[in-house]
């Protein structure tokens, strides 16, 4: 099985949004998106396509000696638009300790378990996850914050301002402080990774 991946596929940054804030980890970038906002800010173009082993390598290629965690976050594009069963479990066997997160936007179901599963929902669609460790909603995203409905079960509520160009959107960062000044069981999470300079 071979994966596509987009540019600058494989890479270990920090993790600049929701829950996991700051945490170092590789990022495996799956390339291609059925979602397609028009405010993404993600090249998600496909620049090459990869076997599994080749993958796992490169992955335990970029995670440096001494890391204390293994986290490798999947992500996108959009994830659920490959099979992640054969990857995820390719992953778990081929790097020792890892821990794996997957982000999606919800519109599939993550099948395989998975440690951290962070749910943006960009509105305009029935979401089909509906539960998971973190939802986030992004301002200026189709519809935006919008609170999809029916029942909901995640760990963390997150609404997050829209970034264009790498910078956060003021007026869009107060919109989510309006908008959460009335929800107290929600938070704020940010595109703090555009701030530090780091993908």
């Amino acid at each position: 099985m071979r994966y596509a991946l987009a540019p600058r596929g494989v890479f270990w940054s920090l993790q600049g949004e929701g829950h996991l804030r700051g945490q170092q980890m590789a990022f495996v970038r799956l390339a291609g998106c059925s979602v397609g906002c028009d405010a993404c800010d993600t090249d998600y173009s496909l620049a090459e396509r990869v076997d599994l082993a080749e993958l796992v390598q490169r992955v335990r290629d970029v995670i440096p000696d001494g890391a204390r965690d293994r986290w490798i976050w999947i992500t996108g594009g959009e994830p659920t638009d490959h099979n992640l069963r054969p990857l995820i479990a390719a992953l778990r066997r081929g790097v020792a300790g890892c821990a794996i997160a997957v982000a999606t936007s919800g519109r599939r179901r993550v099948v395989p378990p998975v440690d951290w599963l962070s749910v943006t929902y960009h509105g305009g669609y029935e979401l089909s996850q509906r539960f998971g460790h973190e939802l986030k909603l992004v301002d200026g995203l189709a519809e935006g914050l919008t609170i999809p409905a029916g029942a909901l079960d995640f760990m963390q509520y997150y609404a997050q301002p829209l970034s264009i160009n790498g910078r956060e959107v003021d007026a869009s960062l107060q919109r989510c402080l309006q908008w959460l000044r009335e929800r107290p069981a929600w938070g704020l999470s940010r595109q703090d990774h555009h701030a530090w300079g780091v993908e």
